[in-house]
């Protein structure tokens, strides 16, 4: 686990599709589309990277170090001062912006949303699919941008669940999600939550199976937008 893991991180889950919380939410005016010259520079110094990068019994060899720099350079301020992290489905990235827009307005705190970096790692693979064979680097790619996303929960002294119908569904007695990217979020969330050791585990992103999010739900605080505003304030 990471020293750098805040223990005084509070958890919550906000429900998006109750009207106490729909009514604080306004239109958002930003777009969630990558700017084309970031994802080009990106794809750009990833590009060098793998066509210098060594060899080791026909595998490439990249630096973990050197593909997180070139990928989040262009984010390093937002990632910097970022201190509420949002989870959410990616069908409710537009009222995820609603809401980031709510709470820095309310509480001057700047929130980080998962999904504006999962659009943009896939477009600068998209844009690197254009010079590179990426099948050798794709699992590895996902997953250090998973141990990013980890450093940044741990980062984060908020972390903020968005329940909605396109997030959780229900089966039986359990609650379900068919996001791998949503299940390791409240995996991690609960984790430092707990105290307990996490350990990263390979996501494969292609395959439709859902996750039993049941234990994780019910060790988050359901709360209101305008309470959880007061919380982050006080």
């Amino acid at each position: 686990m990471s020293e750098n893991i805040k223990k005084t991180t509070k958890a919550f889950r906000v429900d998006l599709d109750s009207s106490k919380n729909q009514i604080m939410l306004k239109p958002s005016a930003r777009s969630f589309n990558n700017q084309a010259h970031q994802v080009s520079e990106v794809a750009k110094k990833i590009h060098e990277l793998i066509k210098n990068a060594p060899y080791s019994n026909d595998d490439i060899v990249l630096n973990r170090n050197e593909i997180k720099e070139a990928f989040f350079s262009p984010f390093k301020p937002q990632l910097k001062n970022a201190q509420v992290f949002l989870s959410h489905s990616h069908a409710d990235k537009n009222k995820a912006l609603g809401v980031k827009d709510y709470l820095e307005s309310k509480t001057k705190r700047k929130v980080f949303i998962d999904s504006l970096f999962w659009d943009y790692k896939d477009d600068v693979l998209t844009k690197l699919a254009k010079h590179d064979d990426i099948s050798k680097i794709k699992n590895a790619f996902t997953l250090i941008l998973r141990e990013s996303l980890q450093d940044m929960i741990e980062k984060c002294p908020y972390f903020v669940f968005l329940q909605s119908k396109n997030s959780v569904s229900n089966q039986g007695l359990s609650r379900i999600t068919y996001s791998a990217w949503i299940y390791e979020e409240l995996k991690i969330a609960h984790s430092i939550s707990a105290i307990s050791e996490s350990h990263l585990i390979p996501m494969m992103e292609s395959m439709q199976v859902f996750h039993d999010i049941s234990p994780f739900l019910e060790s988050l605080k359901t709360i209101t937008l305008s309470k959880l505003s007061r919380i982050i304030n006080s």
